[in-house]
């Protein structure tokens, strides 16, 4: 064999194991490496994803009051069909002449109970009185003298369009709801988790609504307190 065909051969054996060949490929891995640059990929159930989310979740506001009141309220003069006693009289015992006590000779009607009864024990419990007949929407005029129905109102939540209103208790409430001036039936249930629910959604979240959460006392004798109490929150939403 020439010499120069042997130079040749040597060539072609020696080049490939300098790393002249494919030097590239190498260069560019190791300049990755320098530039400083970490490249993360994150495996969610299984899958590969390189790309980057972002949550647009609206944080809610959440809010709570309560307070006591009086389950009843009463004219202590009348019973609850506006009839009093209009002759009270004493009497007294017939061997020794002792006082005894007091008995009703005469019962008589309220021709009105709204201006003739006296109602402070319903305001000064907080309450409105209502004439019955009005309550009960009706032209009766036998409903002039029986006892006003007393409303109190502990707390009015405004919801604005653009805004979901989330009733999570309502304890010894009722409730009046209204969305641009029309009322609207909201019911709820004080047990919510009885039912698998974590709340309630009121209606009208794209219009301007109004909760008014209240009270209607009875009319009787009886001094017993109960609590009322509320849990809502507000969340912002978008109408479109």
């Amino acid at each position: 064999m020439r010499n120069d065909q042997i130079f040749v051969l040597l060539l072609v054996v020696l080049l490939p194991m300098s790393g002249c060949f494919d030097g590239g490929g190498v260069g560019e891995a190791e300049g990755a490496q320098d530039s400083g640059e970490i490249s993360e990929t994150t495996v969610v159930n299984n899958y590969y994803n390189n790309s980057t989310t972002s949550s647009n979740s609206q944080e809610r506001i959440w809010y709570t009051s309560g307070g006591t009141y009086h389950l009843q309220w009463n004219d202590a003069n009348a019973d609850s069909s506006g009839r009093y006693c209009s002759d009270l009289r004493e009497q007294y015992s017939s061997t020794d002449g002792s006082l005894i006590g007091t008995y009703c000779e005469e019962y008589s009607y309220y021709t009105d109970f709204m201006s003739e009864g006296n109602l402070s024990e319903c305001t000064s419990r907080g309450g409105t009185a209502t004439d019955y007949k009005t309550y009960m929407n009706s032209e009766n005029a036998a409903y002039d003298r029986y006892a006003p129905v007393c409303k109190i109102e502990f707390v009015t939540i405004n919801a604005p369009a653009g805004s979901a209103l989330l009733l999570y208790e309502a304890h010894g409430l009722q409730t009046a709801y209204e969305c641009n001036g029309i009322g609207v039936s909201f019911s709820y249930s004080t047990s919510l988790g009885a039912y698998g629910k974590e709340y309630v959604l009121a209606p009208g979240s794209a219009l301007d609504c109004t909760l008014t959460l209240y009270k209607t006392m009875t009319y009787g004798e009886s001094d017993i307190e109960s609590i009322w109490s509320v849990v809502y929150a507000i969340q912002d939403t978008t109408v479109v």
